[in-house]
């Protein structure tokens, strides 16, 4: 009976739905952090008529907390999987989710996603080879330098990446963004992903003359950040726990 109102709020009041679906993000005012004490961090730096870029937006977390601030900016999404574009873009009327994966070269790839149970973990689907029972889609990728040239985007504020070990070649697809528009880029990187040298990702955003922090979760602000630290952000005991796992970077241009 539940699930059955439950997919009825989702079809006929999507508001409803989308207050309960994010619950989650009430936390963020308690300290006691149950989702990404970063999403705060939208409050800081997005104005109402800014550009926002979720890259790899699952079910939507950033979109919802975007959609708060911004109202007559812009808010895009990519998401490859298909069968969560169709989820968002039914929650977020304002925001564009196009089903494409961002990375360094336009074309197809295959996306990975784990198998849980009699079910899918949509959120560690991921371009990179993954171990275990995974489905495989074919997918699109595209360049983020292209597709912002191609819709004359001048303007970008904030760009986001969460996707699970793809993150170095989502952002070399965006060296003339980091070389001319410049935004804001908060990253999700984690050792535990990594199938590259860590910092490499971090040298190559700073070449553009960028600064890394990180969101300290007591200040709640960016506090500046030193890759030798990493291991001791993301130590395996801290894991699920908001409060002390830190997989979140922000690279501020100088």
């Amino acid at each position: 009976m539940l699930k059955l109102l439950i997919d009825l709020a989702y079809d006929y009041w999507p508001s409803l739905y989308k207050k309960r679906f994010f619950k989650s993000l009430n936390t963020l005012q308690t300290g006691d952090f149950k989702c990404e004490p970063e999403l705060l961090y939208l409050n800081q730096v997005l104005q109402s008529d800014s550009v926002f870029i979720d890259i790899g937006t699952n079910k939507g977390i950033y979109l919802y907390q975007a959609e708060k601030i911004i109202k007559n900016g812009k808010i895009i999404g990519f998401e490859p999987n298909k069968k969560l574009v169709d989820f968002v873009s039914k929650l977020f009327k304002t925001a564009k989710v196009y089903p494409f994966a961002v990375s360094s070269k336009a074309g197809i790839s295959i996306l990975n996603i784990p198998k849980k149970g009699k079910g899918l973990q949509d959120t560690r689907a991921s371009l990179e080879a993954l171990g275990g029972d995974v489905e495989k889609i074919e997918i699109e990728t595209i360049r983020l330098d292209d597709w912002v040239k191609e819709q004359g985007i001048a303007k970008i504020d904030l760009v986001k990446i969460d996707v699970e070990g793809h993150e170095f070649d989502s952002v070399k697809g965006c060296e003339n963004i980091l070389k001319t528009i410049r935004p804001v880029f908060i990253i999700e990187i984690e050792l535990r992903h990594a199938k590259y040298p860590i910092e490499a990702i971090f040298n190559f955003i700073k070449d553009y003359g960028y600064t890394v922090f990180y969101f300290d979760r007591k200040t709640l602000q960016p506090v500046p950040f030193e890759v030798d630290a990493m291991a001791d952000f993301q130590k395996d005991e801290y894991l699920n726990d908001f409060n002390r796992y830190i997989n979140n970077f922000i690279f501020i241009p100088k």
